[in-house]
């Protein structure tokens, strides 16, 4: 209900048009058990009254069906409603996350959580909540029907009903809630998995791993196979049994009448009585099996929305008040970190002066990236705390850290859409002459020329893909827009090749100029240059100072340096030593 906001009233209105539906598809039952009386008990039938009772008959069902299309309109509204609103929240939840939160978050798993159950609230409420009231209240109407006829044979008929309803209970036991359980954890899985395969297929090809790659995917098959049928054949033999007992009305009601009629009773009175009966009878069968479907359908939609809870349920990570975030130093003083139970970070401490540039470089796993992400309050960390501008992270809103940090990743990230709109992420309402010198200083000028459309070209699967280096260049030119007082930079050159590398160098020294810069670096040529430089080891800081200082300490980072030095000189084929 609290997805439903304004169209609430179509919910009530579906609930009550399918109700009256349901009555009415049911009342014909009267009018044939009078034309049926009619003709067996008067010998010579009133016509007229014949062709009124044939008129209501077909023209209440005519009205019922009449109700039932409005209650399904009614239902969709709502169902749309509901569902986007559901997306929409999930998204707005999604927005509020720590950017730590998406660090172990597989995308295709997050999104079919959302949609599928977005999807399953909608098939509840727009396909079977118009059945929801009909098939609550026409057991009810079909139960009076039984007492008003012939409360005798009305007792006899209820008999398969309970017997049947007794069959139905035994399938809804705990083990059941259980399968049910592991086929929507195990179709969410299949899901995920079918998504990050069809995504890796090429790196599969080149590597020739087809068959070992689809073992994990097949098994993942298999699995919920099992789960299906596990789920399927646990009903087989109750199922077949309460069909055929919920439609053997006669086998019971017939024998019955046979012996109210040699008991003494009219036989005209019981035929007519056993007549409607026998249209009665396995009716009320269909309206327990369909509650028994809304109530499964329920069950899903439930599960859904749950699923969505659970995965956005992660801890909020406090918010200040300061929204005036000015230039000036990061520090960090004797931070820990630890994910779990392994620790990442043990009593680091440094400082990054107002417009310095500072690098860390180490063994990967050591903690480097880490910093990097406790700079950007990905997380907190546990022991510590993360000064900017002389004031603790923790006490500034997250929209000024925002505004105020850039960060390019080894990874670029572009969008498919235009690449103007990729661009105006880092300023919304840059002018065309903001974003030809941000282009500039990214030495990403030429690749926007290059291109026939230009900045209106599509980036990714209908437009244009680009290569690493040209796709970080573009981010970097994202970075010159936003002109942010404080810049991290994790292995911006990661995935560049010579040319590209070489640019984007030239670049990053242009966007961190008279910026507060923390960048983490491997390959060692690009830190050079900077004001400082800290080794990061076993999440400690074991060594500090500039380029020639470190070199001449003879130490960590100058062993780095010539094993980084050396592996320049590697060839594919020659003989390195």
């Amino acid at each position: 209900m609290k997805y439903g906001q304004d169209k609430k009233i179509f919910l009530f209105l579906a609930m009550l048009l399918s109700a009256l539906s349901g009555v009415l598809l049911l009342l014909p039952m009267v009018y044939i058990h009078r034309i049926i009386k009619e003709l067996i008990l008067t010998g010579s039938p009133n016509f007229d009254l014949l062709k009124t009772n044939a008129l209501y008959a077909a023209l209440l069902p005519m009205l019922g069906l009449l109700l039932y299309a409005l209650a399904t309109l009614s239902s969709h509204i709502f169902a749309f409603e509901v569902e986007e609103n559901i997306v929409n929240s999930s998204m707005e939840k999604l927005l509020e996350m720590p950017l730590g939160y998406f660090e172990d978050k597989e995308s295709g798993k997050l999104r079919n959580i959302i949609i599928t159950g977005a999807g399953e609230t909608h098939s509840i409420l727009a396909h079977q909540l118009p059945d929801m009231a009909s098939a609550m209240i026409s057991p009810i109407v079909i139960v009076i029907f039984l007492f008003h006829f012939d409360w005798r044979l009305g007792l006899v008929c209820l008999l398969p009903i309970s017997v049947g309803m007794a069959f139905m209970a035994t399938m809804m036991t705990e083990q059941g809630k259980a399968d049910r359980e592991a086929y929507y954890g195990n179709l969410n899985n299949l899901s995920a998995e079918s998504i990050e395969y069809v995504r890796g297929i090429p790196v599969v090809k080149v590597f020739g791993q087809s068959v070992l790659s689809f073992r994990q995917l097949y098994q993942t098959i298999m699995t919920m196979k099992s789960s299906v049928l596990k789920m399927a054949l646990g009903w087989q033999n109750k199922m077949a049994l309460y069909e055929a007992v919920t439609e053997a009305t006669a086998f019971f009601l017939v024998p019955v009448a046979i012996l109210l009629i040699l008991y003494g009773d009219d036989p005209n009175k019981i035929i007519v009585h056993t007549i409607i009966y026998l249209l009665i009878g396995p009716i009320f069968g269909i309206f327990v099996m369909r509650n028994a479907t809304i109530s499964q359908y329920m069950y899903f939609a439930s599960q859904g929305l749950d699923k969505i809870e659970e995965a956005l349920d992660y801890p909020e990570m406090s918010e200040g008040s300061e929204t005036e975030l000015a230039s000036g130093a990061l520090e960090f003083r004797n931070v820990s970190f630890s994910y779990a139970e392994e620790k990442i970070l043990d009593h680091v401490s440094f400082k990054v002066n107002k417009g310095e540039t500072v690098a860390l470089v180490g063994a990967s796993g050591g903690g480097k990236s880490t910093i990097a992400k406790l700079a950007a309050r990905f997380y907190d960390p546990q022991d510590g705390n993360v000064f900017i501008a002389g004031k603790d992270i923790k006490d500034y809103t997250k929209a000024s850290l925002m505004a105020n940090i850039a960060m390019v990743f080894q990874n670029a990230k572009l969008f498919k859409q235009s690449l103007r709109a990729n661009l105006l992420m880092g300023k919304t309402n840059a002018s065309d002459e903001d974003l030809e010198t941000a282009l500039k200083e990214a030495g990403a000028s030429e690749i926007i020329t290059s291109l026939p459309q230009g900045l209106e070209t599509i980036y990714g699967s209908k437009g244009t893909y680009l290569s690493g280096g040209e796709a970080q260049r573009l981010v970097l030119a994202r970075a010159f827009l936003k002109n942010p007082d404080y810049l991290i930079l994790d292995e911006a050159t990661a995935f560049a090749d010579p040319e590209n590398e070489k640019q984007i160098i030239k670049a990053l020294h242009r966007l961190a100029k008279n910026k507060t810069t923390l960048m983490i670096a491997h390959r060692l040529s690009s830190v050079v240059d900077v004001d400082r430089i800290l080794v990061v080891e076993k999440g400690q800081i074991v060594e500090a100072g500039r380029h020639e200082e470190l070199l001449a300490k003879e130490g960590l980072y100058a062993k780095m340096w010539k094993e980084y030095q050396e592996s320049c000189k590697w060839e594919i084929g020659g003989k390195n030593d």
